[in-house]
């Protein structure tokens, strides 16, 4: 069924309105104070951390203040009596400890290098025939075990201790002899005390 629309009647004609200078003042006003709230509100977010931040200026800056008169103060200051004696007893503590130290460290150097001489000779000295296992030095006591191929073999080697200069002023004594289950004889030297070392 079809329907006819009179384009021409008063109710569906469209109505011109005219932008007028008030509307137009009134859109701007209110685009203005829009425009201010929002500059006033940065700025008094601005200045409130201006503020915040001279704020934490300034104490920043006492507190350096405060720190630099310390270290100044602390510069200034003299030791006791007490302190200074503990300084000086720890002083001539560690003076005494270094002190001996190097007592230590020469002994031992000189221990050593007795202790090198004195397997050099014996090197030098011990033929094939002669297994030395083990040997021992406290001060003037020598102890020397081994084995030995046979019994003349020991008895020749002792002998030559007579060559060696730091054996050749000592004399030895069998402490023990046995054989083993090869056919070697076991043996342990000792050095004795003589009547001129007394």
């Amino acid at each position: 069924m079809k329907q006819w629309v009179n384009l021409y009647r008063s109710e569906l004609k469209p109505v011109k309105q005219r932008l007028t200078l008030s509307k137009v003042s009134t859109v701007l006003s209110a685009w203005l104070a829009l425009l201010i709230t929002v500059v006033v509100i940065t700025q008094w977010q601005h200045s409130g951390v201006v503020q915040k931040n001279e704020r934490l200026s300034s104490t920043v800056t006492t507190l350096n203040d405060d720190l630099s008169r310390f270290r100044e103060s602390m510069s200034q200051r003299q030791p006791g009596q007490q302190l200074l004696a503990e300084k000086a007893t720890l002083q001539q503590q560690l003076q005494d400890t270094r002190s001996f130290s190097q007592q230590i460290t020469e002994f031992q150097r000189s221990r050593s290098a007795s202790v090198s001489a004195f397997l050099h000779e014996l090197a030098e000295i011990t033929p094939e025939e002669i297994w030395l296992m083990d040997f021992s030095m406290d001060g003037e006591n020598i102890r020397l075990h081994g084995q030995a191929l046979n019994s003349e073999a020991l008895v020749l080697w002792m002998d030559k201790f007579g060559q060696a200069d730091l054996l050749s002023d000592k004399r030895f004594a069998v402490v023990e002899l046995k054989r083993s289950e090869q056919g070697y004889q076991q043996f342990l030297l000792q050095s004795v005390r003589t009547s001129e070392d007394e």
